[in-house]
């Protein structure tokens, strides 16, 4: 919708931007997109969430991996992609096909080449440039410029999840169910579909199906570990 001018906003990764306006692009030439994040809460203050520090759990299953050999030539690959060339090629592709190198950096050839044949793979990265030394990105697009300075800036303003390394077998069982709930009232109330009263609603309604019992869980976990 974003695309074909049907909508304005986009809430996602401001990364996205470039696949956005390479598509925008080619319907509405004249399509002008920017990225922006930092919203103040009600307090007036802009803070981030932060990422754990982990991406996936990568589980080898012996049923799938028969024998120790096998598994030694799994673990070797993942180890040959905390390297910066297998980094390079995991998060950017083939270089002079997908990338090439400009002032120490990479600059993505055809936009539409890397978002078809490398953009799916990225997820299987492992840790990020700054431990697996991959190369950073130039972008001669503006808004895309901006989305990698201000992912640095969001450091400044990092909220750590508390309950990382805590247990809660209510989470595990019900954390997607229970997600929705906040994520469905969280574009109603942006829109406009329901007021403050409506998302504490969701809120309250989160606690009930099982959200107050995986703070207690969390809680006890914490009390455990001290």
């Amino acid at each position: 919708m974003l695309k074909n001018g049907t909508a304005g906003v986009y809430v996602g990764s401001m990364g996205d931007v470039q696949s956005l306006y390479t598509d925008a692009a080619n319907i509405n030439p004249n399509v002008e997109l920017d990225v922006h994040n930092q919203v103040a809460g009600p307090d007036g203050q802009f803070t981030v969430w932060s990422l754990p520090g982990y991406g996936n759990a990568i589980l080898f299953p012996k049923s799938s991996v028969k024998s120790e050999e096998e598994l030694k030539k799994i673990l070797a690959f993942y180890d040959y992609l905390m390297t910066p060339e297998g980094a390079n090629l995991i998060y950017w592709g083939i270089e002079g096909e997908h990338y090439t190198i400009k002032d120490g950096m990479a600059q993505i050839k055809d936009q539409q080449l890397f978002d078809r044949e490398v953009l799916p793979i990225q997820t299987l990265e492992i840790a990020e440039e700054e431990t697996n030394g991959r190369l950073k990105g130039y972008f001669t697009y503006e808004a895309q410029a901006k989305a990698e300075e201000l992912f640095t800036d969001n450091e400044q303003y990092l909220i750590e999840d508390p309950t990382i390394g805590l247990d809660s077998p209510t989470f595990i069982e019900k954390s997607v169910s229970l997600q929705k709930i906040i994520d469905d009232a969280t574009y109603k109330y942006i829109i406009g579909d329901i007021d403050k009263k409506g998302f504490q609603a969701a809120v309250e309604e989160w606690k009930k199906q099982g959200g107050d019992q995986i703070i207690e869980e969390f809680s006890s976990s914490y009390q455990k570990k001290k």
